[in-house]
């Protein structure tokens, strides 16, 4: 079965008060430029709604978008819930941004 969700972000959505990026953003992630960071949380949105978990917010901080030596991002699950619901499956990411926007697609497949 393959499974595949967009999100889009816009710069807007993380800028304001340091709490906000404090809410979705672990302290690795916080390191990043703000529109970087509304292409993760466009990914932490678009892989969220793909494993179909309710109260998604509660997650942001459980998982991590990191990206390999090619640049290529990946997602890196620091929760036993969320890796248990992902056994057996293989997750791709995408991410893309503009000056103001970001988008991520999220295929997962076993």
């Amino acid at each position: 079965m393959i499974k595949l969700s967009i999100a889009t972000r816009k710069l807007e959505d993380i800028e304001g008060s340091p709490e906000r990026i404090d809410d979705f953003f672990t302290v690795a992630e916080q390191k990043n430029c703000k529109i970087t960071l509304a292409g993760k949380l466009a990914a932490k949105d678009a892989f969220l709604k793909n494993i179909v978990v309710s109260k998604q917010y509660r997650f942001y901080k459980k998982i991590e978008i990191n990206k390999q030596l090619s640049g290529r991002p990946f997602i890196k699950i620091l929760d036993s819930h969320l890796s248990q619901k992902l056994s057996g499956y293989k997750v791709s990411l995408s991410i893309s941004h503009t000056k103001e926007e970001a988008v991520a697609i999220c295929v997962l497949y076993k």
